[in-house]
């Protein structure tokens, strides 16, 4: 009896596999390019400027495909120029180039006016951003801007980038949102090579920052960027079984932006899969809750009422204490088919927006606890920020965008495995 047999050759990846992140990058790449290149058509700038770019992108595509060994830095450098080197730009058009307009978005402007009120000692709750400046910000609804006297996000979103803020005012004499957007945007690039090692995470990272549309929103300002770090943070903590951290981090995605309480079921249920028991998860929560009331109290404490009713009944009340409805979202069709009769007037949406919710975090659950995969997780994330979203008074491009960049995220990491 022959007791050796011999082994039979391992299968080497297809060809797809082993180059999927450079295929797609070209996909989303393409069509990125091609808006970058209108961005400097608008701009004014000379067509050999953005033709340069795209020559060094595929340059930088044709180097992930000869040398294996440099796809982490090519990748990179085509992102960068792509997505980054746009922001960059934005950044320096609206300091050397002198217009009646603010060239930033009112998101952005808002956090770095708030920033700057904070440091001058004037609540940035109930504050006049139009006599500050945002009334100046690009806007293209028929009303005006609800941001110009309602802040309607939690303090992380001005608090963190503050540091630095006053750094570059004290050092510079200037600072500009988009400067930390970037910042955030790094750490995202790293934190989601740390989730997905290799391939999987270099296709997660293109997708999210390549997906078409994004540069675009980026040149005035994505400032989602910061709640969605934290979250893959908390992620990344849960997956390596640090539930506390985790609790920490997720309490200070929620003090940036209240909607990123929806994540925190699914990441709770992931941790549980990672063999989070009640305790650890109590702890956790508790201290997410320390991280929360951290940030919150002392803006409640300085003028609660200005701060509620900016934040809480802003959003959700109605008449002229109510953000207005537009946008693309279930709210708006309302509206049109006259079911909600003025843009103002009060109407349910927390309570659709509560049932969105449970149903996909119902789904969540029970998909998670078979096995929890963290790409599963980012799908997950995005589906429940687009559904809630969609149902509240106001849906807008960068919240399709928020909830479609973590869908693509996801479903990238789960690239093909090798035939």
């Amino acid at each position: 009896m022959q007791l050796a047999a011999a082994r039979l050759p391992a299968r080497s990846p297809s060809v797809v596999a082993q180059h999927a992140d450079a295929l797609l990058l070209i996909l989303l790449g393409v069509p990125t390019a091609a808006i970058d290149w209108q961005i400097a058509l608008t701009w004014a700038l000379p067509a050999w400027v953005p033709a340069a770019g795209v020559c060094l992108v595929a340059a930088l595509i044709v180097t992930m495909l000869i040398r294996p060994g440099a796809k982490s830095l090519a990748t990179a450098a085509a992102v960068a120029v792509l997505y980054a080197l746009p922001v960059a730009g934005a950044i320096l058009r609206w300091h050397v180039v002198a217009s009646p307009r603010a060239l930033i978005g009112d998101g952005a402007y808002q956090t770095q006016l708030a920033g700057d009120f904070v440091l001058h000692g004037v609540d940035p709750y109930g504050a006049d951003y139009g006599r500050a400046g945002l009334a100046s910000a690009p806007w293209g609804e028929s009303f005006p801007s609800p941001a110009l006297h309602h802040l309607v996000t939690w303090p992380g979103q001005f608090l963190l980038p503050l540091p630095l803020q006053a750094l570059s005012r004290l050092l510079f004499g200037w600072w500009d949102e988009r400067v930390f957007l970037l910042v955030a945007a790094v750490a995202i690039w790293f934190l989601l090579g740390a989730l997905f090692p290799g391939i999987p995470g270099r296709m997660a990272a293109v997708a999210l920052f390549l997906i078409p549309g994004h540069s675009l929103l980026a040149v005035l300002g994505d400032n989602d960027l910061p709640v969605v770090a934290l979250l893959l943070a908390a992620l990344l903590a849960a997956q390596r079984r640090r539930f506390l951290l985790m609790g920490l981090l997720l309490g200070c995605a929620i003090a940036t932006k209240q909607h990123a309480l929806l994540a925190v079921p699914l990441i709770v249920v992931f941790a549980a899969v990672r063999g989070a028991d009640r305790r650890t998860i109590t702890r956790a929560a508790a201290a997410g809750t320390v991280a929360l009331a951290a940030a919150l109290l002392p803006f409640v404490v300085w003028d609660g009422a200005a701060f509620v009713r900016d934040t809480v009944i802003f959003l959700v009340g109605g008449g002229n204490e109510a953000y207005p409805i537009n946008g693309f979202g279930l709210s708006a069709i309302l509206l049109s088919a006259r079911v909600i009769h003025g843009a103002r007037d009060a109407f349910p949406f927390v309570l659709l927006e509560i049932l969105a919710a449970l149903v996909v975090w119902l789904v969540g659950w029970r998909w998670l606890r078979r096995g929890a995969a963290i790409p599963e997780v980012l799908v997950l994330l995005g589906l429940v920020f687009t559904s809630v979203l969609f149902v509240s008074r106001y849906f807008h491009d960068t919240h399709l965008l928020l909830g479609a960049e973590l869908v693509l995220a996801g479903l990238a990491a789960r690239r093909l495995r090798p035939a």
